[in-house]
C-alpha cells in the first residue's frame, strides 16, 4: 500500500522514490517545482528498429504527467522484478516534450546534474502496471545510451513533461553544480 500513499504525496510535492534513492527524489523535487511534475524513471528497453527509448519505472509516480488518460492502479504478483507482489500505479505521460534529469556524484563526491530533452511518441508501450514512456532523442537511441550512460548518472532518472533544460542549467549555477548536457 506504500506505493498509492507515495503517488498521493508525490502528486501533493513531497518526493517519494521507490528502492531509497534519494539522488532520484531530489531531481524529482527539482522537476515538480519547475515543470510541475517529477516521474521517477528509468531505462527499460530500447527499440533499436523504431529508434526510440522505453523509460519510465513501477511503483509510485507523480499523477500530474498523467495528462493523457486518469492514472491506473493494478495488484501484480511480481514488482519490478522482485519476489512478492502489490500494488502498481500506472501514469500516462502525453505525447510531446519531456526533460529527464539524473543525479549523481563524481570521483570526489560532488553533485553533478545529467539531463537530456527528448519526444515522447505514442504507440505501444508495457501495459504490466508501469508508468512507461516512448522516448525519441534527437541524437537517436544508441547515440542517446552512449552519452547518457557515459555522463554517468545512476540508473534512476527523474521525467518531467516540457523542455526545462535551460532552467535546470540557472539551478545548476545558482547551487553550484555542473550540469552535463546529453542532448536537447
Amino acid at each position: 500500500m506504500l506505493i498509492p500513499a507515495f503517488s498521493m504525496l508525490i502528486k501533493q510535492g513531497t518526493a517519494c522514490a521507490v528502492e531509497g534513492d534519494i539522488k532520484v527524489a531530489m531531481a524529482m523535487s527539482i522537476l515538480k517545482t519547475i515543470a510541475g511534475t517529477g516521474q521517477l524513471s528509468e531505462m527499460y528497453s530500447i527499440d533499436f528498429n523504431e529508434d526510440i527509448c522505453i523509460i519510465g519505472h513501477s511503483g509510485s509516480g507523480d499523477a500530474d504527467i498523467s495528462v493523457d488518460r486518469k492514472p491506473t492502479m493494478k495488484i501484480v504478483p511480481v514488482f519490478h522484478g522482485k519476489t512478492g507482489g502489490g500494488y502498481l500505479t500506472q501514469f500516462y505521460p502525453p505525447a510531446g516534450d519531456v526533460t529527464y534529469l539524473a543525479i549523481t556524484q563524481d570521483k570526489d563526491g560532488h553533485f553533478k546534474f545529467v539531463v537530456a530533452e527528448g519526444v515522447n511518441e505514442k504507440g505501444p508501450i508495457f501495459t504490466f502496471g508501469d508508468t512507461n514512456m516512448r522516448t525519441r532523442f534527437s541524437i537517436g537511441a544508441r547515440e542517446f545510451c552512449n552519452r547518457w550512460s557515459e555522463a554517468g548518472p545512476t540508473h534512476h532518472m527523474a521525467a518531467a513533461i516540457g523542455r526545462h533544460i535551460d532552467v535546470i542549467e540557472k539551478v545548476g549555477k545558482i547551487l553550484d553544480i555542473p550540469v552535463e548536457v546529453v542532448c536537447r
